[in-house]
């Protein structure tokens, strides 16, 4: 691990993150990496990692599936009403995140994932740009809720009542 490997590790950790190590499938070629949960009742994901053979960078990723409600209401759309809802889903994103790297998995007319990406350069970090760094932890999770709600703006589903009988945060 090394000295920067270090300092992410501890400033998620500071911030009240949720972190263990990465257990990447075989075919993910990463040198270091991190699981990253935000704390309950929500449970956003983020994968935290150092891409192996590209060394001078960390790659923050957020993945977002489609949930099976919502590719249902999809699969309901002609080509063209799933070409536009994937732009506006698209917009947003980057709105949010403009430096990000946003991706819809297969297709935008065949919606099943959302993938939105944040390179930071190794050498960026020191001990100086902890605000930096969690800004943009911060801001792929506002992604993840610029998605959400897309999907539930446009294709509103009720989360089922939970056996406390509180209704779940987010559906997606």
């Amino acid at each position: 691990m090394s000295q920067e490997d270090e300092l992410v590790s501890k400033w998620l950790i500071e911030e009240g993150f949720n972190v263990r190590r990465l257990e990447a499938q075989p075919h993910f070629k990463i040198a270091w990496g991190l699981d990253v949960y935000t704390q309950p009742p929500l449970h956003v994901n983020l994968k935290i990692f150092r891409p192996e053979g590209k060394d001078d960078r960390y790659v923050l990723l957020l993945g977002v599936a489609v949930s099976p409600e919502h590719k249902k209401k999809l699969s309901e759309l002609s080509a063209e009403e799933a070409l536009r809802f994937s732009s506006k889903l698209m917009y947003r994103i980057i709105s949010v995140c403009p430096a990000c790297n946003a991706g819809l998995q297969p297709s935008p007319v065949d919606l099943q994932a959302i993938t939105v990406a944040r390179v930071i350069f190794r050498s960026e970090l020191s001990e100086n740009y902890k605000p930096r760094f969690v800004e943009h932890v911060y801001t792929l999770i506002n992604a993840f809720f610029t998605i959400v709600s897309t999907f539930n703006e446009e294709f509103p589903v009720i989360p089922p009542k939970t056996r406390a009988g509180k209704e779940l945060s987010t559906i997606l």
